[in-house]
């Protein structure tokens, strides 16, 4: 059995999410909009919010919610057929309510918040800096590690311990359970400061180590330059400079549709990772080679005349 638990160890209650949001509005929104379109043959725009509850350290419910322009009960009927077939997950509701009408998905069973969890996951959007989900049999004496090992959620209530090494971030509240804790190592990898632990016993001691826990020094990494000179247009894209190869583009591209320049004959794989946006990609008939997974937020490709 599993149990979700808050990666910072929040008090009990409902939370919101922000950065979360923030993220769901930039990699998942507009291909949610583009998607409405497609079905419903009428532009959108929406604005997302997501909270959870906690209660006795467990996360209990998820809501995600949308308010969309013009909310008429029809088209809010639409949106949310739309965000059923979008996400596949088939708990959307309308609240008409007497504020702002909405539609929104609430889980509270441990199945139906994995599946959201995993969803969203699959959109680029991770909540495991909110929440994550460990064994059930874990108690307050153990332990306990985020899924990917980048967090450590809770220390181990025994005098001495090792944090790992490779994990970068400690719960605030790690050591809330740790009374017996008196010397704690914190590895290389962390990062870490005066203010990363809130909740920990009397007395302790921290070692940051700035070698292995081994001896050995951290690994120097050499930088490997481009060899290959470039040049950037007004758009922020990168070509070499025979014009040949469309290499990258910068983080600062906006664009919905972008026409790649005569004469280029290869583009690169990632290319438009840092893209925001759905991308219409128009290409010449000299382009021979297109790398995989060329874009960030999804695409399609057109070969012009």
């Amino acid at each position: 059995m599993k149990k979700i638990i808050s990666t910072k160890g929040l008090p009990d209650g409902w939370h919101d999410a922000p950065w979360t949001v923030e993220a769901i509005h930039d990699r998942i929104d507009f291909k949610l909009s583009v998607c409405y379109r497609q079905d419903y043959g009428d532009d959108i725009q929406v604005t997302p919010k997501f909270f959870y509850e906690l209660a006795d350290s467990q996360v209990c419910a998820m809501e995600l919610s949308y308010t969309i322009d013009n909310p008429i009960p029809e088209r809010l009927e639409s949106f949310r057929e739309a965000c059923e077939n979008f996400y596949n997950l088939y708990n959307f509701e309308v609240d008409k309510g007497d504020s702002t009408p909405r539609v929104y998905i609430r889980v509270t069973d441990l199945y139906d918040m994995a599946s959201f969890i995993q969803v969203l996951q699959c959109m680029n959007v991770s909540l495991e800096s909110l929440f994550c989900a460990v064994d059930a049999s874990l108690t307050t004496e153990d332990a306990i590690y985020s899924p990917s090992g980048s967090y450590i959620i809770q220390l181990p209530n025994i005098p001495q311990y090792s944090i790992k090494e490779g994990t970068m971030f400690i719960s605030p509240a790690a050591g809330r359970y740790s009374s017996k804790l008196q010397k704690l190592d914190i590895p290389l990898s962390m990062l870490f400061d005066e203010g990363s632990l809130v909740e920990y016993p009397k007395g302790l001691k921290i070692r940051k180590w700035d070698t292995h826990y081994d001896g050995t020094p951290e690994e120097e990494y050499e930088e490997v330059e481009d060899e290959e000179p470039f040049f950037v247009d007004e758009k922020g894209v990168a070509y070499s400079k025979d014009g040949k190869k469309l290499k990258f583009c910068r983080y600062t591209f906006n664009e919905t549709r972008y026409e790649v320049s005569d004469g280029v004959e290869e583009i690169e794989e990632f290319a438009f990772l840092s893209c925001r946006h759905y991308l219409e990609l128009s290409i010449p008939h000299s382009t021979k080679i297109i790398g995989d997974t060329i874009f960030g937020n999804g695409g399609v490709i057109i070969i012009r005349d």
